[in-house]
């Protein structure tokens, strides 16, 4: 079940990623080249270079790793300097134990929250309209903006 539901969630921020991303970020993607359009040959796409996990979860203040950003290898109830300014986010932290990140609406763990799985981003919360879903404060509140504290869980 949780490969399953992990790789249906893979599918779409990989989706969401593609569909997001017009350039090159922290990250280390680079776009591809749009190929002419070729009857005889179809265009070949090399993968790009995914970064080694680190243990950190990454946050910009703008999308696709603009601006101001901060960074943190343990739970942080106060994202204070980030708190309610992160449109891009990166859980770039180790599989195993601990490697799925909740992004909570409030303060110290507290309200609605949403699920950041290993290896996994958001390059653009404004445009992937991604909504606080778990019951509490601020359930059905966009993400984009509105983060306050974090914590690592085994799954989530």
């Amino acid at each position: 079940m949780r490969t399953t539901r992990a790789l249906v969630t893979a599918l779409t921020v990989g989706a969401l990623t593609l569909l997001t991303a017009p350039g090159a970020d922290a990250r280390g993607a680079e776009p591809a080249a749009a190929a002419p359009l070729s009857v005889t040959a179809p265009a070949v796409v090399a993968p790009a270079a995914v970064p080694a996990p680190d243990g950190f979860l990454y946050a910009w203040e703008h999308p696709h790793a603009g601006g101001f950003h901060c960074k943190w290898n343990a739970n942080n109830g106060n994202w204070a300097g980030c708190r309610n300014k992160v449109s891009d986010v990166w859980n770039n932290g180790f599989p195993g134990r601990a490697e799925d990140v909740r992004l909570f609406y409030g303060l110290n763990w507290s309200g609605s929250w949403v699920c950041l799985h290993q290896g996994h981003s958001l390059p653009d919360l404004g445009l992937s309209g991604l909504r606080f879903f778990s019951p509490g404060a601020g359930k059905g509140q966009l993400v984009n903006d509105n983060v306050s504290s974090h914590d690592w869980v085994d799954a989530c």
